[in-house]
């Protein structure tokens, strides 16, 4: 077993399942926990990691999200990743250390989370054995044990970690209030990209005049910005109406002024992934020193864990 690759065990027995594979490159999650300093890649097992949003909705599958494009983004549906922390990435005043960190795939672990699951989390590895379902599971058992999709690796310094065990790019500093800079700049490069292709390439010779049309750029503001943003005749009465149906429809109190404005809020689109506010402090350390991370396209979220349960 030593001498086989990292993440690679080839085993058929019924062990298998605590030895995921990973021969393939790619299939790599990167994200930035909340309140942590540092942007960590995990490389996960073959076809184990979803595709990312963008790929979500072009129907594109997990290899060619994953592996051939190789997108690191965070997948559509939530990604449930368990995190133990090694001796050299921490101090002795109990810290993380400033230094380039990086993540290795573990064994399978029994650890369990400290309160209980929302039921629309998957089952536990035992109730999926025996194709119970998440009701069953969740609700009227209350199982806290980690999903059985959840993957179980080691976070140590890069320093003090064996080189030919490293399958992944070691982490990376993040500056504060940036770190789900990664998770858009994907995005925000794709649509770029796409308007560039949309816009008409200038033709040259047009008009008689070859050096004028090689000249003008693409992207030419010709307008004025207040003609620009200033509403016509018409929205001004359509906002006009709208203000009296308003004023006859006005919420009596406060309380149903904050129920319609949440309400509006729900209904927007999420950009960029939030905080979820009942997760833990990844920088108080518990004393399992062992670490539930919940990643997806809508939220990201940190919760310490204890062994059995």
């Amino acid at each position: 077993m030593s001498r086989l690759p990292p993440y690679s065990t080839f085993r058929t027995d019924k062990m298998q399942p605590m030895y995921p594979q990973a021969v393939s490159h790619g299939n790599v999650l990167s994200f930035t926990p909340p309140g942590f300093k540092q942007c960590l890649n995990v490389k996960f097992p073959d076809s184990r990691l979803a595709v990312c949003a963008k790929c979500k909705k072009n129907y594109k599958t997990r290899d060619s999200c994953r592996v051939r494009s190789g997108h690191t983004t965070a997948p559509w549906t939530t990604a449930y990743i368990c995190i133990t922390l090694d001796q050299s990435c921490t101090t002795a005043e109990g810290d993380y250390i400033d230094a380039p960190l990086t993540i290795r795939m573990v064994q399978w672990q029994p650890f369990s989370v400290k309160a209980d699951f929302d039921i629309k989390t998957p089952v536990c590895a035992a109730c999926k054995k025996t194709n119970r379902t998440r009701s069953f599971c969740r609700a009227r058992h209350k199982h806290r044990q980690l999903p059985w999709c959840t993957v179980f690796v080691l976070l140590s310094a890069v320093e003090s970690t064996d080189p030919s065990t490293v399958v992944a790019a070691p982490s990376r500093p993040v500056l504060p209030g940036n770190e789900n800079e990664d998770t858009l700049s994907d995005g925000n490069n794709e649509k770029l990209t796409e308007e560039k292709t949309d816009e008409p390439f200038p033709l040259k010779g047009v008009g008689g005049d070859e050096e004028t049309s090689t000249s003008t750029p693409v992207y030419e503001v010709t307008a004025s910005i207040k003609s620009a943003i200033q509403p016509k005749k018409e929205d001004d009465i359509t906002s006009k109406i709208m203000e009296e149906v308003y004023a006859v429809n006005k919420p009596s109190s406060t309380d149903e002024e904050k129920k319609v404005v949440v309400d509006v809020m729900s209904n927007a689109d999420v950009i960029s992934a939030e905080v979820d506010p009942e997760g833990d402090n990844i920088n108080d350390i518990d004393a399992s020193r062992t670490f539930l991370v919940k990643v997806s396209t809508q939220s990201i979220s940190v919760h310490w864990l204890e062994l059995g349960g």
